[in-house]
């Protein structure tokens, strides 16, 4: 009986750490378990990173409330579970990040632009989902370009390009 009541409190354990690992709203990896995994994903080479936002969020909450904001990224986070095999994370808010090791840029772009192109076609009543992407060798780098992508008209990708 003793023995059974252990098992139960180690499983019960066990759940609770798998709670703290996944974002309740998307599914995906917290941004925690990135900072720990992206560690590693830097020292293998080529390895590349995609940071993904949703393009005028703030305004979908506004407009929809959070209720609405809440179903556009729980509809982006499954399709991102789908297309990235667990190597998909919620940054924070409406962003999002895939580790990409063993990855060159060209294979990085493919996997952001069929990304892209799905959430495009996500449609929650009124609402029309779109992201911007950056694309980059180190965090920094990919939200850079991502931010670059919003900059020049959202609903499109770019890749960093180290000065030089």
């Amino acid at each position: 009986m003793i023995q059974m009541i252990h098992w139960i409190i180690d499983l019960a354990l066990l759940a609770l750490l798998f709670v703290f690992m996944l974002d309740g709203l998307t599914f995906l990896w917290v941004r925690r378990v990135y900072q720990i995994v992206y560690r590693f994903v830097i020292k293998t080479n080529p390895h590349c990173i995609i940071m993904a936002d949703v393009d005028d969020f703030k305004s979908i909450n506004d407009r929809f409330k959070h209720r609405g904001g809440d179903q556009v990224l729980r509809k982006v986070g499954l399709l991102l579970l789908k297309e990235c095999k667990g190597r998909a994370f919620r940054y924070g808010g409406e962003e999002f990040i895939i580790l990409l090791p063993w990855t060159n840029e060209s294979k990085a772009f493919e996997l952001a632009e069929r990304i892209r192109q799905k959430i495009t076609t996500i449609k929650i009543g009124e609402i029309n989902v779109t992201v911007s992407i950056g694309i980059g060798n180190y965090e920094e780098w990919a939200d850079k370009a991502m931010y670059m992508a919003k900059s020049k008209g959202k609903n499109r990708i770019e890749i960093f390009k180290k000065p030089g």
